[in-house]
């Protein structure tokens, strides 16, 4: 489950848009390597960028990847490659501002279905809501809710058709995210977008029916803020046994 905080955050990024060109700062601390340590298992996730220092590669040692391909300046395919299981993920634009996606899934290299995305966006730009209906864009599947505080989203509600199905609930420190330089503007897939936060996620809530479980990160900084090491704690609330694993980042 430990492992589920690095791939939410790394999901997150993957299916996010890009950042503005004149947002970009310079000489960037950009996030390059996460290695998680789960029960004596590690996982190491590599992270490449573009000459514009924009994501273009995501890469675990057991052989998932992320490809992102950038139109101008906007993000416009997102594509996710676990063995012959694919996902792809394609975005249209109006203005700069997402407007609607196709999202197709693969088995075993075979086409299986795909999914039509529209986006609402509120007065700040934001993403509150992805609305998922079928491939003939006339029944609704379902739609995720997002809830934005001090530019972080904290709350991401989840629906099946008209009912509510899950919750995640995001608390963050004063410092900054792993994403800090690579973060982003738009959230564009129902799962949490992490990389869009400018800070660090401190604990984490995930409901889904009666049961819920609780993330809590504690975390070693260098002199800039920027997180070096976290110790992850995960229990099933009220009083499930904590497991635990750790992560270590590098820029």
């Amino acid at each position: 489950m430990k492992k589920q905080l690095l791939v939410l955050a790394l999901a997150g990024l993957a299916f996010t848009a890009c950042k503005k060109d004149d947002d970009a700062p310079k000489n960037s601390q950009l996030i390059k390597k996460i290695t998680e340590v789960n029960d004596g298992d590690t996982i190491i996730t590599n992270v490449s960028y573009d000459n514009s220092k924009r994501i273009s590669l995501i890469k675990t040692n057991e052989g998932e990847e992320t490809k992102l391909t950038y139109t101008s300046n906007n993000l416009t395919v997102v594509e996710n490659n676990d063995g012959d299981d694919k996902t792809k993920l394609e975005i249209t634009y109006n203005g700069g501002k997402p407007v609607t996606a196709v999202y197709s899934m693969y088995e075993d290299n075979v086409f299986i279905n795909k999914y039509k995305y529209t986006y609402t966006l509120n007065a700040a730009n934001q993403v509150t809501e992805v609305l998922m209906k079928d491939s003939t864009n006339a029944n609704v599947i379902g739609k995720a809710v997002f809830t934005y505080a001090n530019g972080n989203i904290t709350k991401v509600e989840s629906y099946a058709g008209a009912n509510l199905f899950s919750t995640q609930e995001f608390t963050y420190g004063t410092k900054k995210s792993m994403f800090y330089n690579a973060r982003v503007n738009y959230v564009l897939d129902p799962f949490l977008a992490q990389a869009f936060s400018a800070n660090e996620v401190t604990k984490a809530k995930f409901t889904i029916g009666t049961v819920a479980k609780e993330t809590t990160n504690t975390y070693t900084y260098d002199a800039s803020g920027f997180p070096l090491t976290a110790n992850v704690s995960e229990k099933e609330l009220p009083n499930g046994t904590p497991e635990t694993s750790t992560l270590k980042f590098e820029y």
